[in-house]
């Protein structure tokens, strides 16, 4: 029997090459974290307060903090090897002051009123059963009116568009990666990540308490949503 998937454990391994790895992985990932950024910086004021869901290494929140000199950064992980070479990068930074990392879930984040918050790559680690709650306490979060991007693996698993994009997904990784690798990692995208459709997901959202939600990325299996908390 196949041991069943912790993400924790996964990210605490993968700490210290995942930058290295994740561009390679993930077909457009620079070019999604910088249109969720202009979104962002386009629509938010030059002081807002920005929540960092799956923080990560602290790539995420340090770009923010630097273009943006008047924004402040609140950042959240599970995995705590993530969490230290994130804190570590941000120290080198001098950005201490603006950015805070909580090693924990959403429900460990105290603070709200966020204007905007962002959630990439995150929520397909999760089971069906905890994505309504984990959207409703980012949504709970946030001021009224502010902004949320979302971005995950999804779709229907037994739909033509997966056997097509997954040997599409395949072939643009094997263009910098070794073929055991990727194959691990697509039969980690097969059997771990819990897909949910693309009405589902609006669905969630609509039901979470987020209005205005609109498609803004697509590649392959990876879609991307923008909206707002409704008023």
């Amino acid at each position: 029997m196949t041991e069943p998937s912790d993400p924790e454990k996964r990210f605490n391994e993968r700490a210290s090459v995942y930058d290295d790895e994740i561009e390679k992985i993930i077909p457009g990932y620079r070019a999604l974290h910088d249109i969720s950024h202009h979104i962002l910086k386009s629509a938010l004021p030059q002081n807002a307060y920005i929540l960092v869901g799956g923080s990560g290494t602290g790539k995420e929140a340090i770009e923010y903090a630097v273009e943006n000199p008047g924004w402040k950064i609140t950042g959240f992980d599970i995995a705590e090897e993530m969490v230290k070479t994130a804190s570590s990068k941000i120290e080198q930074n001098g950005l201490c002051s603006r950015i805070e990392l909580i090693h924990g879930g959403i429900e460990d984040i105290m603070q709200e009123s966020f204007d905007g918050a962002t959630s990439l790559l995150v929520m397909h680690f999760l089971p069906k059963e905890d994505k309504s709650k984990y959207l409703k306490e980012i949504c709970f979060r946030l001021k009224d009116g502010g902004k949320f991007i979302l971005a995950d693996v999804g779709g229907d698993r037994n739909s033509p568009e997966f056997e097509e994009f997954l040997p599409a997904w395949k072939s643009f990784q094997l263009q910098t990666r070794d073929k055991k690798d990727v194959d691990e990692m697509l039969q980690h995208v097969r059997g771990n990540l819990n897909f949910i459709t693309l009405d589902e997901t609006i669905f969630l959202l609509k039901d979470s308490g987020f209005r205005n939600i609109r498609h803004f990325w697509k590649s392959l299996l990876i879609n991307g949503f923008v909206m707002e908390k409704g008023r």
